[in-house]
Order: C-alpha cells, then structure tokens, then sequence
C-alpha cells in the first residue's frame, strides 16, 4: 500500500472537498493507505472522512502570508516523515502551493491538482497564480487534470510539459448513484405529493454558479406549468439573495432550499430534470451523479460540460446567463415525458462507459506508481 497525504484547504460543502473525501474513502481500492490534511477543520466531509476512520489531521492556516504559517509548515513536514508518506496529493490553490514545497522538502513525491478552468482556478488571485506558476509548478511531479477542458487549459496557460499533465475524470460510484423506479417516495420524502414536474439543483451558492439564471428561467415556466417545483440543494454566501429573488419573482412557494445533503442519492430521484447553468465548470461531480442518476440535463455551454452532455441526446447545452433559452429547454422537457426518460438512458451509459469506477481506480494506481517509479 503506497501512503499517500491527501491535503486541501477544507472538506465543508464543494466539489473539490467531496471528491477528496470519495478518493480517501475508496483509495484501498487503489492500493492506496490514505491520509488527509486540511488547513480549517470541520465540515460535512470532514465528518464523513473522520466516521471512516481515516487519518486526518488539521494543520491549521490563517494565510499563506502569515508568520504563523511556518509552524504549520513544520508540523505538515513531520507528519510527512513521521508516517512515510510517499506521495502529497494536494488540491486548491494553497494547498498546491504548500504541499508541493513541503513535500519537495521532505522527500516525497508530488501531485498537485487542477479542476477548474484557469479563470477560476486560482479564485481571481493574481499572487497565487504568479506564486504557482513560477515557484511551485516546476517542483511538482505531476498534475491531474479532470477534465480534457481543464487539461488543455492547464497546458495552454501554466506552461507545463505535456508529459507532465495526466488526466482522470472523477469517477462514479454506479451502485449508489443509479436510477430508481418509482420517484414517488423520495418526492414524498421531501414534502412533495402533487404531480407536478419537478426541477432540481444541486450547487454551491455563488455568483458564478448562475443559480439566479435558473430561478428566473423557472419563475416564467411556472406560469405554464403552476404545479411545477424547482428544488435547490446547496448553501452559500448567495442564499440571502436567491431566496429574496424567489419572493420578488412571486415563487416562494414552489421553490425549495434543501440545504447541504449528505445523501444525495435519496435527493435526485425526486428531479425530472437536473439543471446547472455555470458560468465556468472544469468537471462538475453533481452534472455526473445526476447522469448516473439517468437524469436529463440541461447545463451550460462551459468547459468539460461539453465532454459531458452530447446536445440533444443526454440532455441539453444552453447559453450561460440566458434564462431565455434555459426556460426554452426546460418547457419541451416537461412537455415531452419520453425524452426525458430516452436523454436519461443515454446520460446514464455514458456513465457506465466513461466514469465507473475500476478504470479510475486502475488510473490512479497507475498514476501514483508512475510517480513512485520517476
């Protein structure tokens, strides 16, 4: 077993911090003895990996900048050492910077990761991109790109050799994101028992996740289809003002905030329709559980979205920012029950085909012997 640190900013609500607790979670799969470090503790993932029993330890940031920061630096280098970890795999930006020169310093090889677009990437700071991609991209070993958008951006903007750059989609667990026969109770579950069509979110709360384009497309639908529901599951800074557009838009009452759920599973058969209207996506883990789920989609026209979703036949590729052409889409998909269920078939085969989860998980053995191996 290869005993990889696994090391990111934080595992509350997200993407990048779901994936991580997933990877640690399945990495004996992997031929991998996991260990995960966070630079702020707590959070839903948090939890989930300390209930499996994974190693886990807070090395605690106030800013990469900070004075303090050098202690913490210390304490990752001793536990590196401590524990023979081989490998540092780490995500986000601090964490990529941080455990690159760590892991350097300790004689361990380096994964640094890239998942999202380069106009996202380093969350709009100019220091940290500048600090990554002049001091500490030269020192990692490899990068791990999970999508071919992101791949193909890293390359054209980051300046690493392409011998360098591996990609690997997220992978999905098929058992437990697989589609369900009868809607009914998960719907019931949540307080739904009319036969409306019901539209689902699952999101972070953020301006750039476009989950206002959505209730404004879903406020003109429901005056064609009164009996609709637009659920939305996620938290963020954005909530406050979502849920006051809901009421200036008169849909109060057919928009639901789920709040951060655990149990996905149980949440997306409730959906008819899965929708996220980015306006950046490198490979988004909730557009592929809702594939897995045998959901129609309809998404953004955004980065690995497009290796995602072929139009017309998984679901559908919009516009960012226009509720116009999202309302559009959504209407012919309530209106046409048959589509939804063929578009939900072939989301879910192109699943089965690109995401289940041995041939990621060979992929990252792969990827870490290589590593080991020069």
């Amino acid at each position: 077993m290869i005993p990889v640190l696994y090391l990111i900013e934080h595992l509350r609500q997200g993407g990048s911090e779901r994936y991580v607790s997933e990877l640690a979670r399945s990495a004996p799969r992997m031929g991998v003895d996991p260990h995960v470090g966070v630079f702020s503790a707590g959070g839903i993932f948090f939890d989930e990996v300390k209930s499996a029993g994974i190693p886990l330890t807070h090395f605690p940031i106030r800013s990469l900048y900070h004075p303090s920061t050098i202690s913490t630096a210390l304490a990752l280098r001793r536990y590196i050492r401590t524990h023979g970890i081989r490998i540092v795999h780490s995500f986000q930006p601090n964490a990529n910077i941080l455990g690159t020169l760590i892991g350097r310093l300790s004689g361990a090889r380096v994964v640094i990761s890239r998942r999202n677009l380069p106009t996202f990437g380093c969350l709009g700071s100019l220091r940290l991109a500048f600090l990554q991609k002049w001091f500490t991209n030269p020192l990692a070993h490899r990068v791990l790109a999970n999508s071919q958008a992101v791949l193909d951006a890293t390359l054209k903007t980051e300046g690493f050799p392409e011998e360098k750059v591996v990609l690997i989609y997220n992978g999905l667990d098929t058992t437990r994101f697989a589609p369900v026969s009868d809607p009914r109770p998960f719907r019931a579950s949540l307080g739904i028992h009319g036969e409306g069509i019901v539209f689902g979110v699952v999101s972070g709360f953020r301006p750039h996740k476009g989950v206002d384009v959505v209730i404004r497309a879903f406020a003109q639908i429901h005056k064609d289809l009164p009996g609709s529901i637009l659920l939305l599951a996620g938290s963020g800074p954005e909530r406050a003002r979502l849920e006051a557009l809901t009421q200036e838009l008169g849909v109060t009452s057919s928009i639901r905030f789920l709040g951060v759920r655990p149990d996905m599973e149980a949440v997306y058969p409730a959906f008819d329709v899965f929708i996220l209207c980015s306006q950046t996506e490198g490979f988004s883990n909730a557009i592929l559980e809702a594939m897995g789920m045998g959901l129609p989609v309809v998404v953004s026209n955004v980065g690995g979205n497009t290796e995602m979703i072929e139009d017309g036949t998984s679901g559908y590729l919009v516009p960012p920012g226009d509720p116009l052409t999202l309302e559009k889409r959504l209407l012919w998909l309530a209106r046409n029950p048959s589509l939804r269920q063929a578009m939900g078939v072939s989301a879910r085969k192109w699943v089965e085909r690109t995401n289940a989860r041995d041939p990621v998980y060979q992929a990252f053995h792969d990827l870490y012997t290589g590593v080991l191996d020069g």
